[in-house]
């Protein structure tokens, strides 16, 4: 669990690194919803490691994690 004082670094890092992809909205309305998924139990951690990764990474990430899945169906038909 996160520590307290390091919830609102979080969610100001968040805010800051989706610049890009954000929709226009107040800040405090989206370091509400950061919160909001922090305390359902959401690890913000992982989303805010994928926002500092390039698009081209994501991807290539994704289709690495497709060819697995396929790997793993065909093996089970086998």
């Amino acid at each position: 669990m996160l520590k307290p004082y390091s919830r609102g670094l979080i969610i100001e890092n968040m805010a800051a690194k989706s610049k890009k992809n954000r929709i226009p909205k107040s800040k405090s309305l989206r370091a509400a919803e950061i919160q909001a998924a922090i305390d359902y139990g959401i690890d913000v951690s992982m989303l805010i490691d994928n926002i500092n990764r390039s698009y081209t990474e994501r991807i290539m990430r994704h289709q690495i994690a497709l060819n697995t899945v396929e790997k793993l169906r065909k093996a089970r038909r086998l």
